[in-house]
């Protein structure tokens, strides 16, 4: 049986000595790299920014319906409840 000679990684050319380019060029690697880091990084971003923007109209709301209660207190504690006594023209 015939051995077989190790397979060589780099392609056999007719030009000796040349070596063809590497298909992962820097520029390529960059360019995917872009691909998957570019839209995760932005994905992650936005939902802080969600998560923030919730936390301060959480935070809005509460200020808002503490407002509101206290101003209710308030009207209520100033409410005049005085009731006129008068004759009420019948009765018994």
């Amino acid at each position: 049986m015939p051995e077989r000679p190790p397979p060589n990684p780099v392609p056999q050319s007719s030009i000796p000595g040349y070596r063809p380019a590497p298909y992962l060029t820097r520029g390529n690697k960059w360019l995917l790299a872009s691909f998957f880091f570019i839209p995760t990084i932005s994905y992650i971003w936005l939902k802080r920014l969600e998560a923030k923007s919730r936390q301060e109209n959480k935070i809005m709301e509460e200020e808002g319906r503490k407002n509101w209660i206290q101003t209710e207190r308030q009207r209520l504690a100033s409410k005049d409840l005085s009731v006129t006594v008068g004759r009420s023209g019948g009765g018994v």
